[in-house]
């Protein structure tokens, strides 16, 4: 079944459709993709629901974001890795950024979260992460999907104003998210 603007057949509005037995594209490139994932089938949920008397939501594509806590650690990806983007033909620039999660770090639970973001080198648009480490990066990874959504860019994530909290995250100084994106961002500028 296609999904046209969150709703089933280009042909008939009257029937929506959603889930696993709708046909999705990508967010990147509006080609055909195989992602079923709970987030996706509930975020077409939602679309089919308000658009039960009129076209006021659409779906652009789908991201993938996933998670999933292997031996205590973390393990989770958002959009594009490095290899897809490049088969994508997409000129990348990576950043990298480690920390521990609390501060100071000595904090009981303090853990290691590494955190790669990977952007469109040209327009610097977010396409990509992956998250790997503390359990806090479950939650991370969806800021992650959320910023690939909007198209934000590297600047976006440097200026983003991140609540920190000696007993939940790193020290704002330390903030994953943002150091990744200015790791690329230096690597941009040369």
């Amino acid at each position: 079944m296609q999904v046209y603007r969150g709703c089933l057949g280009e042909h008939n509005q009257q029937l929506t459709s959603c889930g696993d037995v709708a046909d999705k594209v990508s967010f990147f490139d509006g080609k055909p993709s195989a992602l079923r994932l709970a987030s996706i089938s509930t975020a077409e949920a939602r679309v089919a629901g308000i658009n039960l008397f009129s076209i006021r939501r659409t779906i652009t594509g789908v991201i993938g974001v996933f998670s999933t806590f292997l031996g205590k650690k973390t393990f989770a990806a958002a959009g594009l890795t490095e290899r897809e983007a490049k088969q994508k033909g997409y000129q990348i620039v990576i950043g990298d950024a480690e920390s521990i999660n609390r501060h100071p770090g000595g904090m009981p639970g303090a853990e290691t979260l590494k955190v790669r973001l990977i952007f469109e080198a040209g327009s610097k648009v977010v396409l990509g992460g992956q998250i790997y480490g503390a359990t806090s990066g479950g939650e991370l990874i969806n800021v992650v999907g959320a910023l690939i959504s909007q198209n934000s860019t590297a600047e976006d994530i440097v200026l983003f104003q991140a609540g920190t909290h000696p007993a939940l995250t790193a020290s704002p100084v330390a903030y994953q998210l943002v150091n990744a994106a200015e790791n690329a961002l230096v690597k941009m500028a040369f």
